[in-house]
């Protein structure tokens, strides 16, 4: 009986652990997408080299302004981000057409 049992535990251990491993996957490429899709970069596609750096400065400054600007909202920090990779270079000045915003 306590075989069973130490069995038992050990196998809804490691199917939580799984689960949870799954969330988190999920979860990263959730906001992956989400931070691509307010660069304005195709969300469903493979990421290239370029798109992988703006992606990474993305996330850092919008880091650097959480750190720096406590009080500004998530959207003007979205927005200065953008700005500031706008002006390095970093993603395109205008926003690149997609399937959707092309039909509108």
């Amino acid at each position: 009986m306590g075989e069973f049992f130490y069995w038992g535990m050990l196998g809804l251990g490691v199917s939580i652990a799984l689960l949870l491993g799954l969330l988190a996957h999920l979860v990263a490429a959730s906001r992956r997408r989400q931070t691509l899709k307010k660069l304005g970069f195709p969300a469903g596609s493979k990421l290239t080299a370029e798109h992988l750096q703006a992606l990474h400065s993305f996330e850092n400054t919008d880091t650097h302004l959480r750190k720096s600007f406590p009080k500004l909202s998530d959207r003007q920090r979205e927005v200065i981000a953008r700005d500031v990779l706008r002006d390095r270079g970093i993603i395109p000045k205008k926003r690149q057409s997609t399937a959707s915003n092309a039909r509108s």
